[in-house]
């Protein structure tokens, strides 16, 4: 039987539409055999991986209805226009299943590639808040990185600023450390003692605790008037009009004059030894030739008057007593290296002094913060700046150098004969008195015969 229908099939093109029907329904069967493996290679969530395999299925599909479509057009192919059978219908639905399944098999590689996309955004969704915490960390110690790195600038510049403070201690707060450091650089390279140049400064630009507008704002330290020939100088940034006192037979009158703007503190100091008194008048003033070769400050005070630098009558003695005030002839003949190394470490010495104000004099004591005698303290306040020194006060005299009260720095002992004590700047001086009492600090360094200093 099945033979025959098979003969009947391939011998007779024009075989009953029933016939033609089955052949319909076996393609369309494999057309959906074909799209359901597709879907099942591919799946909802199937990866790119599984593409290939689907569309071989797809194409599988394809020939299926390909194959349909030509075996309706012969089996219908004789029928009139407008014709109608329960064959056309049942092959009507039939193509539209085996449609229906070559859409989903196209579907199954676009699902794959959705299915990939979509565990990729997960992934990256998942990431995100991980990623984001790893780029808050490392923001996080950028930020830490860059406030440390400042915090310890502003603290190095803090320990740098005081100690710039001790370097001048005992002077007014408005005498910077660029102005000494300037004065003591001219004293070495013209001579001018430096204790002179720092009090015509005082002399000069200060009131109370503050300079005049004159130096504050054209930096003009001594008073210096204009002169054209000044215009070219490098240290010079103009002129400027002010109002100004002078002496004038004996009377004190208000004139208007031009003085000279400097371009800084440092630069005005420099262009008086530099430029102004290489003037004749004062390079050759006897007065000030003695100074320079003996680094003597008075004299030098002495010449400036003699050669007619200020018209006022009382100016040296004005000059030698702010010197006596603040101690400046300590600097007579102090070299720049001087100043600094010897500075820093008394700074050291005095700090340590300070250290022990109220601590009890004990005869013989050395134990800091329970008893002292005057040789203790001076011991140990040494040994804060890494120098060792003996104990008592007179192996303290042969062991340092003895130098002059008037040129004492802070952090030197002041001596006496029985008596030591810490000199901390301008008149002043800190020691353990005697037996009942504590130290203290105490006023008038002229107690004391002379100053001891460690020289290395």
């Amino acid at each position: 039987m099945r033979k025959r229908r098979r003969a009947r099939l391939e011998s007779d093109p024009f075989a009953p539409v029933e016939d033609t029907a089955n052949a319909d329904a076996v393609a369309a069967k494999e057309a959906k055999r074909a799209a359901g493996e597709a879907r099942a290679v591919a799946g909802p969530g199937g990866s790119a991986e599984s593409a290939p395999r689907s569309k071989s299925l797809l194409a599988r599909a394809r020939e299926g209805l390909g194959g349909k479509a030509a075996r309706r057009s012969a089996a219908t192919g004789g029928k009139a226009a407008g014709g109608s059978s329960l064959g056309e219908a049942r092959a009507a639905s039939n193509y539209a299943r085996s449609r229906a399944a070559l859409q989903a098999a196209e579907a199954g590689p676009a699902a794959a590639k959705a299915g990939f996309g979509g565990r990729l955004a997960a992934a990256v969704s998942t990431a995100a808040p991980v990623l984001g915490g790893v780029l808050a960390g490392v923001a996080a110690f950028v930020a830490a990185s860059l406030i440390l790195s400042t915090l310890l600038g502003a603290i190095a510049g803090f320990w740098q600023d005081e100690q710039d403070k001790a370097m001048i201690e005992g002077l007014p707060g408005f005498i910077t450390y660029d102005m000494v450091l300037e004065a003591l650089e001219c004293q070495e390279e013209y001579g001018h003692p430096a204790g002179c140049t720092i009090a015509q400064v005082i002399c000069e630009s200060g009131q109370g605790d503050a300079m005049s507008q004159l130096a504050t704002r054209d930096h003009n330290l001594f008073g210096i008037k204009w002169a054209s020939s000044f215009a070219s100088c490098p240290e010079v940034a103009g002129k400027a009009s002010w109002a100004t006192h002078e002496e004038v037979g004996g009377q004190v009158v208000t004139v208007m004059a031009d003085f000279t703007v400097f371009k800084s503190d440092a630069d005005c100091i420099r262009f008086r030894s530099r430029v102004f008194l290489q003037n004749s008048r004062y390079a050759d003033n006897a007065f000030i030739k003695e100074a320079i070769a003996d680094h003597d400050s008075d004299k030098m005070a002495e010449g400036l008057k003699d050669a007619g630098y200020a018209t006022s009558s009382e100016y040296v003695e004005s000059l030698k007593s702010v010197m006596r005030t603040y101690n400046l002839y300590r600097f007579d003949g102090m070299g720049v290296d001087d100043f600094e190394k010897g500075a820093a470490g008394g700074d050291a010495i005095v700090q340590a002094a300070y250290s022990q104000l109220g601590v009890p004099y004990a005869w013989g004591g050395s134990t800091p913060g329970v008893g002292l005698d005057c040789s203790g303290l001076t011991q140990y306040c040494y040994r804060q700046a890494g120098i060792s020194i003996s104990h008592y006060t007179e192996d303290q005299l042969k062991e340092l150098t003895v130098v002059p009260l008037s040129q004492a720095r802070p952090g030197d002992i002041l001596y006496k004969y029985g008596h030591v004590a810490i000199y901390v700047g301008g008149d002043e001086y800190i020691h353990e008195p005697r037996t009942g009492d504590v130290c203290r600090k105490a006023t008038g360094i002229s107690y004391f015969t002379c100053a001891l200093r460690y020289t290395g």
